[in-house]
């Protein structure tokens, strides 16, 4: 039997989606095992009782989330992947970009991390939030839902590029700072 794709349109944003997603991690509305569960998730075994049960309370707060789209299933699952790792350091004010530069991320993780697509971002993506999670630094992980969600086109490119200029910026800024 196969599941029905919503066809009525969200009433919130991914972005928004994504808020909701954190405070539902950090809450003991899902159990340590779950968030357990949600740190394994890969990109070839994306689909836990955990992840359905999140993607579900999403749904049903409104939520762009595509039930029966697996693509889109996919792409949910990665980002609560990150999430899961990088519990209670979400925050809108902090571009991912700037972040990762705060954090120390190297130049040439980040470069990879952009031009990553698919199962190699998937990859990219959890070392990205292990290294965010050992850091305990604060991210705005609707950035990287914008990552997964728009991977080709221009959309994707205006996301890539806004997150370089963060980054770069800050690296920037960083070089005066200790010059």
């Amino acid at each position: 039997m196969k599941t029905q794709i919503q066809t009525e349109g969200p009433s919130i944003t991914r972005g928004q989606a994504v808020g909701k997603a954190a405070g539902l991690l950090a809450s003991e509305a899902l159990s340590s095992g779950e968030r357990a569960e949600l740190r394994r998730i890969s990109f070839e075994a994306p689909f836990t009782p955990a992840l359905w049960k999140v993607l579900f309370y999403l749904r049903d707060e409104g939520a762009p989330v595509r039930i029966g789209d697996e693509a889109d299933e996919r792409c949910w699952a990665t980002l609560l992947m990150g999430m899961a790792h990088c519990i209670k350091l979400h925050d809108y004010q902090l571009p991912l970009g700037r972040a990762l530069a705060e954090a120390g991320w190297s130049e040439l993780r980040f470069t990879q991390l952009l031009r990553a697509r698919g199962p190699q971002l998937a990859v990219f993506l959890r070392r990205m939030a292990q290294y965010l999670s050992a850091k305990n630094q604060l991210a705005n992980w609707a950035d990287v839902a914008d990552l997964l969600f728009e991977q080709e086109g221009a959309k994707a490119d205006t996301v890539r590029l806004r997150i370089a200029r963060d980054y770069y910026a800050r690296r920037y800024q960083q070089e005066r700072e200790a010059a």
